[in-house]
């Protein structure tokens, strides 16, 4: 680590940039990143390939997949429920041709001597019959499968959201490109010996924020997502899911976790730089827990307790992984050497 006579003779060297200076810094990273972004949407929207629509489909498929478990296993409580207190149904009454029925019977015993079918047509038999209530369930959710399908309340609700989501792969697609926009922007406002530290964390930034990504959509949004509709059920509501709701759910929430999931690498990068120590860190937990609660609360594009508690506990889990990675490399003010 520098001395501060080595950071007094680097910073006498340095051309000093002014507050235009990193405005007009910004601006350049942010057009850039804005280049990388809409590359990324335009191949999205590439035809033949059709990346826009595969990702769509892929997004709803947790939606489908998890409503079709959640209706199956409805039918069958329902049922089990049903066969326990022997619930059968009306009395019904079944009209059978006369001269078919005849004729299976015939089958079944061709000993009797039964009527001619002829002289029976175009009458019919009834018979009073009833179900165990168990048993039409069952009937029912094999041979009609209850609606998987995300429904669309608007003509231009099914257009918003594909374009919605062209725009948040591209992001991610053009990922690599806008961290290392972002990370330069940083570096312009650093000491020459601490820009170094970019180019070291691009690649864990982008590892950070694709794993807070894959996390959230493959492990947080179906447990999520089942947490819900069970809670839909304790209300006694019978749920649906409609498209805009649930791609806007499946988007944002990603987004949230990969960005929050930069938390040890920040705090990692401003102990080497000197701004805090691994005792700030610690000192200051209770106040960062408590504004990780309120941060899940407000990100989370779902209003509801589950959601909130499902980005605060991974983002203090990080937050307590960046103070073992500051103690560790002994990072911070407290460690720099003075003459």
């Amino acid at each position: 680590m520098p001395t501060d006579n080595d950071l007094f003779a680097e910073e006498q060297t340095m051309v000093t940039m002014s507050f235009g200076d990193h405005i007009e810094e910004l601006r350049l990273r942010l057009i850039l990143a804005l280049y990388g972004l809409v590359i990324g949407v335009v191949l999205t929207l590439i035809p033949g390939v059709n990346l826009g629509q595969r990702i769509m489909n892929k997004m709803v498929e947790p939606a489908q997949a998890a409503l079709t478990e959640f209706y199956n296993e409805q039918a069958v409580r329902r049922a089990e429920v049903a066969d326990a207190d022997g619930v059968v149904s009306e009395t019904a009454q079944a009209i059978i041709p006369a001269d078919a029925f005849l004729a299976e019977l015939g089958k079944i015993a061709p000993g009797l001597q039964l009527p001619d079918a002829k002289s029976v047509k175009d009458k019919n038999l009834t018979f009073p019959i009833r179900y165990m209530e168990s048993g039409i369930i069952k009937i029912v959710n094999e041979g009609m499968r209850p609606s998987n399908a995300l429904i669309s309340l608007a003509p231009l609700e099914t257009m918003t959201i594909f374009f919605m989501v062209c725009l948040v792969a591209g992001l991610v697609i053009a990922s690599p490109w806008v961290f290392y926009q972002l990370w330069a922007f940083i570096a312009a406002g650093l000491y020459r010996h601490e820009r170094h530290y970019v180019t070291k964390f691009l690649p864990f930034s982008l590892g950070l924020f694709l794993s807070g990504v894959f996390l959230c959509f493959f492990g947080v949004l179906p447990v999520t997502l089942r947490f819900l509709l069970e809670f839909n059920v304790w209300l006694g509501i019978e749920p649906t899911l409609r498209l805009a709701d649930w791609m806007s759910f499946a988007t944002i929430l990603p987004l949230v976790f990969g960005i929050c999931f930069q938390t040890p690498l920040i705090m990692v990068f401003l102990a080497l730089i000197g701004i805090f120590n691994v005792d700030d860190f610690r000192s200051k937990r209770k106040i960062a827990i408590l504004v990780m609660v309120v941060a899940g609360a407000v990100l989370t594009p779902s209003q509801d307790p589950f959601s909130m508690l499902m980005l605060a506990v991974p983002m203090i889990v990080l937050y307590e992984l960046g103070i073992v990675m500051v103690a560790r490399k002994k990072l911070g003010p407290s460690v720099r050497q003075t003459d």
